[in-house]
C-alpha cells in the first residue's frame, strides 16, 4: 500500500470523528513519511479484491510500537473502530517482525463489502517502516502460515546454534581466538533471527516491542563488529595488511558506536535515528568486500570461505540498508533471503573454521617435527648418528639430579691417524660408523665427543662385583668393537684396538673434574702401550703390567 497510503500528524488527543470533521488534507507526496506529531494517521483504501473471503487484517512493521488504532469507514460514513495496547500489539504478532490487526467489521461479509477507507493511528512511531510497510492481508491465510513460518525460523535458529556449540566446545580445547569471535557472530545471528522473526514472543510473550527492536538492532551491530575481529584472526598471517586490519576494525566498530548514540536503551529517539543506524553499516560492508579481494590477491586460501559465506549477506544487507534509509520500499520477501544467507553463512564458516583448524594443527605438527629434527641435529653426531658432545653434557647435567650413572669412560681408537693415512678417510669414517653402531647398542649413554674419541656414561651397578663392574663391561665392549671392525671393515689388515680411561662419578663432582680424571687415565693407557683400560691413577714408573690396568 506504499503508493496509495497518505499520512497526517496530530496530537494524541485527536479522535477519529474529530479527524474526519476537521477535514484537513492528508499528505500523499514523497514527503509523506516526514511526520512530526506524536500520533500519525495513515489512510489507505480498502482494496480487498485479491484477498480471500473472511476477515482482513492490517499488517506492518511492529518495531518500537506502543499503541495503535484501526478504524474502518463504510460507504455511509459510519465508523468501526478497534484500539490496541502495546501488549495487544505484541500478542498479534506475525512472522518476520510484523503485527496483524483485524480491520473492524471485516469479519462480517456484508460490512466488509461496504468498507471504503481504513485509518490507522500510530502513537509515537519509531521507524518509518511502521507506515511504509503497511498492507492488507487475509487473516485466514496468515493464521495458516503462522505455524509453518515459525517452525522454519526455529529450524534456522537451530541450524545456526549447532556450529555455535561446535565452536564453543573446540575453543575450550584449542583456544584459537577466531573460534571465540565466531561464537559471538553466531550468537548475534541467532539473536537477530529469534527477535526479528517473532519467535521471541513465543518464549517471552511479555516483552515490549521497543525491547524487541533494540535486540534486533544491537545484535546486528554486535555481529558486524565480531565478524571483523573474526576475519582479522581467521585469515592467515600476512594476508591482510596492518593498515587494512585497522580500517576494518574501525569501520566494524562504527555501527556499535552509532547504535549506542542514536538508539539509547531508554527509547528516547526519533525516526531519523534509524537512518543513521543503517548508514553506519555501509563503510563496514565496503571495507569487507575490499578486504576479501585484497586477501585473495595475496594468496589466502581461508578467504574463500568468507567469499562464499559473506558475499550474499553483503548483497542482501545492502538492499536492507537501502530500504532502512527509505531509499525505496522494495520487496519484504528479500528479508527471508537475508535470514537464509545468515544461517547458511554460519554453516559455511563452521566448515571454514574446521578447515582452518586442520591446517593450523598440521602447521603446528610440522613445526614440532622441525623442532624435533633441529634438536636431533643439534644433539646428534652427523657421521655416526650418536649423541654428540652437547647431548653428552646435557645428559651429565641431568645425572646430577637423578644420579643414574656411576662411571664415565673415555674410549679412543688406537692409531686412528695411521688408518686414515694408510686406507683413506672413507675407510676411517666407516670405522667410526661401526664403532658408533656398536656403542649405541650398549645399555650405556654413548657419545662421540670429537675425532676418534667416545664417551660412555655407565649406569649405577648395585651387584656384589660392582667394583669390577666398569672394567668387565668395558672389556666386553672393546672385544666386541675389535671383532666388529675386523668383520665389517675388511680392508684393514691389522686389528684396530682401543684405549679406555675410566672415572667414578661422585655426587658433587663437576663434569670438568671427572673428565679430567678419565682423560688422564686414558693418556696413561696410551702411554703404557695402548689396547688397555685404566680405571685407577698409576705411577709414572712403567711396569710391565701396571696396577689398575687391563689389556683388552
Amino acid at each position: 500500500m506504499a503508493d496509495r497510503l497518505c499520512t497526517q500528524s496530530s496530537s494524541k488527543s485527536l479522535t477519529m470523528p474529530a479527524l474526519l470533521q476537521a477535514g484537513e488534507a492528508f499528505d500523499c507526496s514523497e514527503n509523506k513519511y516526514a511526520v512530526t506529531g506524536p500520533r500519525v494517521w495513515v489512510k489507505i483504501p480498502f482494496l480487498d479484491d485479491t484477498l480471500a473471503a473472511g476477515a482482513v487484517e492490517v499488517q506492518g512493521d511492529n518495531n518500537g510500537l506502543t499503541t495503535m488504532q484501526i478504524h474502518a469507514v463504510l460507504d455511509d460514513g459510519s465508523i468501526y473502530s478497534s484500539h490496541f495496547s502495546e501488549k495487544e500489539l505484541a500478542a498479534n504478532w506475525r512472522p518476520k517482525g510484523q503485527y496483524g490487526l483485524v480491520v473492524p467489521g471485516s469479519q462480517d461479509p456484508e460490512i466488509r463489502n461496504r468498507i471504503k477507507q481504513v485509518y490507522i493511528a500510530i502513537d509515537d512511531p519509531k521507524v518509518a517502516s511502521s507506515m511504509s510497510l503497511i498492507q492488507l492481508a487475509s487473516v485466514e491465510k496468515w493464521d495458516a502460515l503462522q505455524l509453518p513460518l515459525s517452525v522454519m525460523f526455529a529450524v534456522l535458529c537451530g541450524m545456526a546454534i549447532m556450529p555455535l556449540i561446535y565452536n564453543a566446545f573446540f575453543y575450550g580445547a584449542l583456544r584459537y581466538r577466531f573460534m571465540l569471535w565466531h561464537c559471538v557472530m553466531i550468537g548475534a545471528i541467532v539473536a537477530y533471527t529469534f527477535g526479528s522473526s517473532g519467535l521471541i514472543f513465543v518464549i517471552f510473550p511479555e516483552i515490549s516491542l521497543t525491547t524487541k527492536m533494540l535486540i534486533n538492532y544491537w545484535s546486528l551491530a554486535i555481529g558486524v563488529a565480531a565478524s571483523a575481529i573474526f576475519l582479522i584472526h581467521f585469515i592467515e598471517k600476512g594476508k591482510i595488511e596492518r593498515w587494512l586490519q585497522a580500517l576494518m576494525f574501525l569501520t566494524a566498530m562504527l555501527p556499535l558506536a552509532v547504535t549506542a548514540i542514536v538508539l539509547p536503551v531508554d527509547g528516547n529517539y526519533d525516526m531519523e535515528a534509524r537512518n543513521y543506524y543503517h548508514a553506519s553499516f555501509l563503510p563496514a560492508f565496503f571495507t569487507v568486500l575490499y578486504t576479501m579481494g585484497h586477501a585473495l590477491r595475496r594468496g589466502s586460501k581461508a578467504i574463500w570461505f568468507q567469499i562464499a559465506g559473506w558475499t550474499p549477506i553483503v548483497m542482501f544487507s545492502l538492499d536492507r540498508v537501502a530500504r532502512g534509509l527509505d531509499l525505496y520500499i522494495g520487496w519484504p520477501v528479500l528479508d527471508y533471503g537475508l535470514y537464509f544467507t545468515l544461517v547458511i553463512e554460519t554453516i559455511i564458516l563452521a566448515l571454514g573454521v574446521a578447515n582452518r583448524i586442520f591446517h593450523m594443527r598440521q602447521q603446528h605438527e610440522n613445526t614440532l617435527l622441525q623442532q624435533v629434527e633441529l634438536t636431533l641435529l643439534a644433539d646428534t653426531d652427523g657421521l655416526t648418528t650418536m649423541n654428540n658432545r652437547r647431548s653428552f653434557e646435557k645428559e651429565f647435567r641431568r645425572n646430577q639430579r637423578t644420579h643414574s650413572y656411576g662411571h664415565l669412560a673415555i674410549l679412543d681408537i688406537d692409531y686412528f691417524k695411521r688408518v686414515n693415512d694408510r686406507y683413506g678417510h672413507e675407510v676411517g669414517d666407516e670405522v667410526l660408523r661401526v664403532v658408533g653402531r656398536q656403542l649405541n647398542a650398549t645399555p650405556h649413554f654413548a657419545s662421540r665427543i670429537g675425532g676418534e674419541e667416545f664417551t660412555l656414561l655407565m649406569p649405577q651397578d648395585n651387584r656384589e662385583n660392582r667394583k669390577k663392574y666398569p672394567v668387565n663391561a668395558l672389556t666386553e665392549i672393546c672385544e666386541t668393537l675389535i671383532k666388529a671392525v675386523s668383520d665389517q671393515v675388511p680392508q684393514i689388515l691389522e686389528p684396530v684396538t682401543f684405549s679406555v680411561g675410566v672415572a667414578a662419578i661422585s655426587k658433587h663432582a663437576s663434569l670438568r673434574s671427572i673428565m679430567a680424571t678419565a682423560d688422564r687415565r686414558l693418556y696413561d693407557a696410551k702411554n703404557n702401550g695402548r689396547n688397555q683400560i685404566v680405571w685407577l691413577d698409576i705411577s709414572d714408573a712403567n711396569p710391565t703390567k701396571p696396577a689398575g690396568s687391563i689389556s683388552a
